[in-house]
């Protein structure tokens, strides 16, 4: 299991390694790429700056040499126009009459008449012109126009479906000043955007203006000496008009290629800037992609070294752990081993000690045997004796009921034998003693309901003397606590077969039976006190004895409890052991399918 796991952890890091190095040159092509295109970008940025520039140059050049051929033919064309003018004039006019050239130049009001009006006269503007950046819609444009002292506007227009763009004219007075930049209206409502101009142009226009239709108008005029060629002017008027025609044309051409260069200039740089935003949006989302892939290649090696880490944490662990269990194996092996030993060691002093207390047991009940039996006969040879001593000389006495105890009370001297009685109850078993309660063993109960045995723990008798209860008022039954007619207690307790008839046979030899009249006559003397020291001897060894027994009795059950409670440690420390063995080993499968979640979340 654990190459298995360095192999796992050594592919998994190669396999780690790889995808490094795999992003890292994925990040350098993509870099030199960016590059690359920045650098095509940025040439083709100067590239489209160069051609905006020399659209620019040749953009400006155009609209002065546009501006120069328009001012010229204006010029031709108010020319023409004047001598036009003055041309009718003279054709209508009589001969040798004298006319007013004043007003020669001028051209007609913007209406859809083409007859001249009569000029009205000078008004005061009421209102201030309202100034606007550029023409608006449908509302035509004068340019090098100029203000006529009755408030009417003379210049040449452009943008009317009336008149020619280009064409001189002389408006009806406005109802405001005329200001270059503002849109005016004339009293008859018409309205008009009077073009900016610069001095020289405002000059120029009064002077051009002037020439026929500025200042007063006087009735003064100056008589043709002269004849006018009509024909020769109309010629050279038509011829100019077809110039200025031609050269407007050519204005308007070259100002339409102007505005078209301008168009296409403007639409270059705009799809050289778009390219430009094109390829700097393009290389954020590059460096932005860079980022995250280098983000995401930073991510993975810190969670694939996180993983390495864990699994070789989860490894030390489980090494550790597998350390711990074949400790805490090995020494619970031990400790099984010595508590087994311990063990059988106890089991072999338990047996021995069994051994002996059985040896003791037989040894102290045989001696118990000859001592109750020499007690017996001492108690019976010296109530014989003393029955004998208070006898008269010559007279018959009953032995039965001869050696029969004293009964439990604290009275020394003997009790009349009362009447049989009859149980009226049955006694109440228990498993034990209870505490302050006499034990009498090897018992009988006799006819008249008394029980006749050896008592123990009883602070008025030593253990192991011979008494004789009063009667008790149930059954005297083994393992049971009995109770007599005067209130005393006592815990019967279990014997055998044998026992029940050594007790039957020996309490029966002097207070078993009916008691009769029948008597035998005293023909020996009874040495009472050499049976008495015999008795007392005998009581004692039989004390000694049992003393000694419930001593060995007592340890068997100590190293017994003691066994049982090495045997329930080491049962717990066993147990104690399989359960960290399977906490770690459920912690270890834990931690393998997390890390294998891990691994299928990354793939």
């Amino acid at each position: 299991a654990a190459a298995a796991a360095e192999e796992k952890k050594r592919a998994m890091t190669e396999a780690a390694e790889a995808r490094r190095q795999e992003a890292e040159q994925k990040r350098a092509a993509m870099t030199d790429a960016a590059e690359a295109q920045r650098k095509a970008t940025e040439e083709k940025k100067a590239a489209l700056e160069e051609k905006r520039r020399e659209a620019e140059q040749k953009k400006a050049a155009s609209l002065a040499a546009a501006e120069a051929k328009k001012k010229e033919a204006e010029q031709k064309r108010a020319t023409a126009a004047s001598a036009n003018q003055a041309e009718q004039v003279m054709k209508k006019a009589k001969p040798g009459a004298t006319i007013s050239l004043f007003g020669f130049g001028a051209p007609t009001q913007s209406t859809d008449e083409a007859s001249p009006t009569p000029t009205p006269k000078p008004i005061r503007p009421s209102v201030a012109p309202r100034q606007v950046s550029a023409a608006p819609r449908g509302v035509p444009t004068i340019s090098r126009w100029r203000q006529n002292r009755d408030g009417s506007i003379a210049g040449f227009i452009s943008g009317s479906p009336n008149f020619k763009d280009g064409e001189a004219i002389t408006t009806s007075p406005i109802t405001s000043e005329g200001v270059g930049g503002a849109v005016v209206q004339t009293s008859s409502g018409s309205r008009y955007f009077l073009e900016e101009q610069s001095a020289e142009d405002a000059k120029s226009a009064s002077g051009l203006f002037g020439l026929f239709g500025g200042g007063a108008r006087t009735s003064a005029g100056v008589k043709a000496t002269e004849p006018v060629t009509s024909v020769q002017k109309g010629a050279d008027a038509a011829k100019a008009r077809r110039k200025e025609a031609e050269a407007k044309k050519a204005a308007m051409a070259e100002a339409a290629e102007a505005r078209r260069r301008e168009a296409e200039e403007r639409k270059a740089a705009a799809a050289a800037a778009a390219e430009a935003k094109k390829a700097s949006m393009v290389e954020a989302a590059e460096a932005r992609r860079q980022e995250a892939e280098e983000k995401k290649a930073a991510a993975a090696a810190a969670a694939e070294e996180k993983k390495r880490a864990m699994t070789e944490a989860a490894e030390a662990r489980r090494q550790e752990a597998e350390q711990k269990r074949a400790a805490m194996t090995d020494a619970a092996e031990a400790q099984r081993k010595a508590t087994e030993e311990k063990k059988a060691a106890l089991e072999e002093k338990r047996r021995e000690a069994e051994q002996k207390k059985a040896a003791s047991l037989a040894a102290a009940e045989a001696k118990k045997k000859e001592a109750e039996q020499k007690r017996a006969t001492a108690a019976s040879a010296n109530q014989a004796e003393q029955v004998m001593k208070k006898a008269k000389p010559g007279a018959t006495i009953s032995l039965f009921g001869f050696g029969a105890p004293t009964q439990s009370t604290d009275e020394a001297s003997p009790t009349p034998t009362p009447k049989p009685i009859r149980p009226s109850v049955a006694p109440r078993q228990v498993s034990a003693a209870p505490r302050g309660v006499p034990t009498i063993s090897r018992w009988r109960q006799n006819r008249d309901g008394s029980i006749a045995g050896f008592i123990s723990g009883s602070p008025n008798f030593k253990d192991g003397e011979a008494i004789t209860t009063s009667p008790i008022t149930s059954e005297g039954v083994g393992g049971a606590v009995v109770q007599t007619s005067s209130g005393s207690r006592y815990f019967l307790e279990e014997q055998s077969a044998e026992d029940a008839k050594s007790a039957s046979g020996l309490f029966g030899l002097f207070g078993g039976g009916a008691r009769t009249s029948a008597g035998v006559k005293a023909t020996e003397p009874v040495t009472s006190v050499q049976k008495g020291a015999d008795a007392a001897k005998a009581r004692r060894k039989e004390a000694e004895a049992k003393k000694a027994a419930m001593a060995e009795a007592a340890e068997a059950r100590r190293r017994e409890a003691e066994e049982r409670k090495a045997a329930a440690a080491a049962a717990a420390e066993a147990k104690k052991a399989s359960m960290v063995e399977a906490a770690e080993a459920r912690r270890q499968e834990a931690e393998e399918k997390k890390a294998a979640a891990a691994a299928a979340a990354e793939e």
